[in-house]
């Protein structure tokens, strides 16, 4: 995992390229890593003044990431949220955000789903094994990404295809019922590359009701099946202009629990027959110019996102007697065109413009006992945006990065946002300090404004939630203050990183007797520390520990300040323990702020602190075929990830990857 820092030059460059000839080995030659997500241009990290993680392909595959969820959650500042089993919905927060204030994107597209209630995105059923890193930047990005980037951005950017062509083939099964298979093919041939892969994932999992909320049918097993496709090719069609384009369909099915009730009025909460299932496309395109002796460097993209979800739900004898039948689907598109110049050795301007549009739509019907509630909501909105940025350097020491961005969202007030993010290194002492002050903002979802649906407590119908399209946008401000030293010679790196962002007019969902909607609330505030230790003491091992603070504040209690953790500590540790052999464990000790309590009876309840452990092993055979091991939940820890929906227990499981 790469944090900002760089006081060991090797955590901050690729490996180096070594050269020989006929006569003598040339030096080797060293490159700065580049940080993608920094900019509309990639710049070199230790430029880089906002507080970013960068997780490797290298480290999914050490640590055996089996989702994108996995490798989120080891990352500061970040608390991942299942509601159940692996490949139910999941959301994340960024240091005490709400969920639909990280904006999280694929390639560079966003994933944020419009149909989604908050117009948050669902992380679940996102493979890793075309992910060729993940890019976290936290802190307020809207004047780089505009709506949603209040708490941060998360960008998943996949592989490509390079050298000689060749095949992996992956297949792991284990306790739960689990069996995992994957399959990828990438390569290069003239001036065209190209990377495919397929996945299917597959558990019986575990009952996601716990058991004091499980009815006298007994405990169930609450299955997950994600299969998932996606495509890369790319090619450069003269020395002047190259392009690319990607393909990723996912579906999913996940029985759910949905709540419910007896024909006598009865709660149940173990709904054996609830599924819900989803559908997501993602199609981006660009074309890519390098002209004016590479000086200025224009850049055309083109996405757009289809995400259906379905929900089904038939009466169960001796159980719920609801029926369920509804649909929703959430699209965006959008254009963008950015371009980069280099002013000169010092400044690097970067500017251009975007067009996105979102839509949303509901359709079926719900049959709560006989109470029938229609679904039939639809919207759509369009926002243009305009956006600058100067990226500075002042010999080795000083540098900085200035962005302003003007967003004109339909049917909303225009928006003007900014980031100032100075930075200095002192390498006698191998010494970094970072300064960033940015504002940001996020329209309300779609659902919000216009959505409708029904609310239940304790499983019974009591009103319904109509959407408030009158309310305001969200608006933030925020600014952190950090400082990394290295020691040993390079061999560990300490830093600590104090943030605070202050939310006005956050969006919040109130009751008006039995019904609810949308509001704005007053303020929030979110503000604590990030700080870590990473130490490699040779270089087949290396630690790290980090902790996170979190400390929230209202003007009033609301629902927004719900399953954010106020201390959050991760660890993890990979040792090679001889050549090909590799033995690495992460785990999260958390203590959840608040939540909501998923049976009713309660406004708000105070979870319990919980720890989670989890370990594996590979061992190479050959260069062709590689062993894997890991176990889930090590502790066998019950917890709760949101109230009312039970995690899974220990999972063991085994593998074996062959190369051709």
């Amino acid at each position: 995992m790469t944090i900002k820092g760089w006081g060991a030059t090797a955590a901050l460059t690729l490996a180096a390229l070594a050269a020989t000839s006929a006569h003598a080995e040339e030096p080797p030659i060293v490159t700065d890593e580049l940080l993608v997500s920094a900019g509309i241009e990639p710049i070199p990290t230790k430029e880089v003044s906002s507080s970013f993680t960068i997780v490797t392909a290298k480290e999914i595959e050490k640590f055996q990431y089996q989702d994108i969820t996995d490798a989120l959650r080891s990352v500061p500042g970040l608390h991942v949220v299942p509601s159940g089993a692996r490949g139910t919905v999941t959301t994340v927060f960024t240091r005490g955000a709400n969920s639909n204030q990280t904006l999280v994107l694929l390639n560079g597209m966003p994933l944020n789903d419009p149909s989604f209630p908050n117009g948050a995105a669902n992380l679940a059923g996102i493979p890793l094994d075309n992910v060729e890193r993940i890019e976290v930047v936290r802190g307020p990005q809207s004047a780089l990404y505009g709506s949603q980037a209040i708490g941060g951005v998360i960008n998943i950017i996949t592989k490509t295809g390079k050298g000689e062509p060749s095949v992996t083939a992956r297949v792991e099964g284990g306790t739960l019922g689990t069996l995992n298979t994957y399959a990828s093919t990438g390569g290069s041939f003239g001036s065209t590359d190209y990377f495919f892969s397929i996945s299917r994932e597959d558990t019986a999992g575990n009952d996601i009701t716990p058991a004091r909320l499980r009815d006298a049918r007994g405990e169930e097993e609450d299955g997950t099946e994600t299969i998932s496709t996606s495509g890369r090719i790319g090619t450069q069609f003269n020395e002047n202009v190259s392009g690319s384009l990607f393909v990723q369909y996912t579906k999913a099915e996940a029985d759910t629990d949905a709540d419910g009730s007896t024909a006598g009025f009865v709660s149940v909460y173990q709904n054996f027959d609830s599924i819900f299932e989803s559908t997501r496309l993602f199609v981006g395109g660009d074309l890519s110019g390098k002209f004016l002796d590479n000086k200025w460097r224009p850049k055309l993209s083109l996405s757009y996102t289809d995400q259906q979800s379905d929900s089904s739900d038939n009466p169960d004898a001796g159980g719920s007697v609801y029926l369920d039948r509804t649909a929703n689907e959430g699209r965006t598109l959008k254009a963008s065109f950015d371009n980069a110049f280099d002013l000169s050795n010092q400044h690097l301007l970067t500017f251009g413009a975007s067009y996105t549009r979102d839509e949303f739509e509901s359709s079926g019907y719900r049959d709560l006992g006989g109470f029938v509630i229609t679904q039939a909501s639809d919207a759509e909105t369009d926002a243009f945006a305009v956006y600058v940025g100067d990226h500075m350097t002042f010999g080795d020491r000083f540098f900085a990065t200035a962005s302003a961005r003007y967003d004109m969202p339909e049917d909303m007030e225009d928006r003007f946002t900014f980031t100032l993010a100075p930075g200095y290194y002192h390498p006698e002492t191998d010494t970094r300090f970072t300064v960033s002050y940015g504002t940001g903002f996020k329209t309300p979802s779609l659902y919000q404004r216009y959505g409708f649906d029904v609310n239940t407590f304790g499983g019974f119908p009591s009103g319904v939630y109509r959407g408030n399209p009158n309310l305001d946008p969200e608006k933030s401000k925020g600014w952190e203050a950090g400082i990394e030293q290295g020691f040993l010679g390079g061999r560990a790196l300490a830093g600590a990183t104090w943030f605070d962002t202050e939310i006005e007019d956050a969006i919040s969902i109130v009751f008006v007797g039995v019904n609810s909607t949308a509001v704005n609330i007053d303020k929030l505030d979110t503000k604590g520390l990030e700080a870590f230790v990473e130490i490699s003491p040779i270089d087949e091992l290396t630690a790290r520990i980090d902790y996170t603070l979190t400390i929230l504040k209202s003007d009033q209690f609301a629902s927004t300040m719900v399953r954010r953790p106020r201390h959050l500590i991760g660890f993890t540790a990979s040792w090679e323990v001889i050549p090909g052999t590799v033995l690495s464990t992460n785990a999260e000790w958390i203590d959840i702020y608040r939540d909501v309590p998923r049976d009713g009876f309660g406004f708000y309840v105070d979870p319990g602190p919980y720890t989670v452990v989890n370990v594996a092993a590979s061992h190479r055979l050959t260069d062709n075929v590689k062993l894997t091991a890991r176990v889930n939940n090590l502790l066998d820890t019950e917890y709760e990830p949101a109230n009312g929906f039970m995690a899974p227990g220990i999972e063991a499981l085994a593998g074996v990857e062959v190369t051709f």
